[in-house]
């Protein structure tokens, strides 16, 4: 069943890009892309750091085979000790999993968890942590929109202490549509310039209280999703294609653990650069 359903999905659900011809680079393409699904839930933590508990999100909307997966894994997964005024704490975060089915020699699919990030529940409310104010949606380049072009552009925003953009870089753009490789780089830069003008004119509520309260700037992610009204998107809980781009990571931004990936992270959510649990086992995706 999970062979004959990615498979599919690999081999026909990205649209293509305009081209008189589907070139060797546009074949090539698609046999980079990847099925993925982000599966999230919580998770308890013990001071020792290990996982006590675990919930996913809406478990009805996903395949028997994801939960079987991931009630398999995330016991098993160990965590930095988290300490409270110097003392081991116990800590519930926010989990989000990325599984990618990628195809097999053999012509089998493989399902893996290939990233993971855990973090503060989100609040409007939350005085200790930078909150978004204003994020208006980038404009949609015409170019691309004409030519069917779709993706994702995930954003890392730093944030000045009056709550407006001071710099912003696009980290990866994942593209929903294939083609050759200058047709889609076209695509990227193109949102990418969209992404990073429209960011610029965001604001947001820097953190009054807490330990982040008095820093000079803050560092944030933003997902911004480029989608065609009227086309079908994949829902929680169903597999969703796509060709991931290149990873980059501006100067100003703090490296990331080996588990982490911007596509993890839900389109127009909003999530702070640095998080207090810190996943220490190895992922096998």
């Amino acid at each position: 069943m999970i062979r004959t359903l990615v498979a599919a999905l690999l081999a026909a659900s990205l649209l293509a890009l305009p081209t008189s011809a589907l070139s060797q680079t546009a074949r090539q393409a698609r046999q980079e892309v990847e099925a993925s699904m982000v599966v999230t839930g919580i998770v308890d933590i013990d001071p020792q750091g290990e996982v006590t508990a675990h919930v996913v999100d809406q478990p009805e909307k996903l395949p028997d085979y994801v939960v079987e997966l991931v009630d398999r894994a995330v016991p098993a997964f160990r965590f930095e000790p988290l300490l409270a005024d110097g003392s081991p704490a116990s800590g519930q975060a926010k989990m989000s999993l990325r599984l990618v089915a990628t195809q097999a020699g053999d012509g089998s699919m493989n399902v893996a968890i290939r990233s993971a990030h855990f973090g503060e529940t989100y609040s409007e409310t939350d005085a200790t942590s930078v909150r978004s104010k204003h994020l208006r949606p980038p404009q949609y380049p015409s170019s691309v929109l004409m030519a069917g072009g779709t993706g994702t552009v995930y954003l890392v925003v730093k944030v000045g202490r009056d709550g407006r953009v001071e710099d912003v870089a696009a980290e990866q753009v994942n593209l929903t549509v294939v083609g050759t490789a200058r047709a889609m780089e076209s695509v990227r830069e193109a949102l990418t310039r969209a992404s990073i003008s429209g960011a610029r004119r965001w604001n947001f509520i820097p953190p009054s209280e807490g330990p982040q309260a008095e820093r000079d700037h803050w560092v944030v992610r933003v997902p911004v999703k480029f989608h065609i009204d009227g086309r079908r998107e994949a829902g929680y809980g169903e597999w969703a294609s796509y060709h991931p781009g290149p990873r980059t990571r501006p100067d100003w931004a703090a490296p990331t653990p080996a588990s982490f990936s911007p596509d993890l992270l839900l389109a127009n959510s909003l999530t702070p650069e640095t998080s207090r649990f810190r996943l220490l086992t190895p992922l096998d995706g």
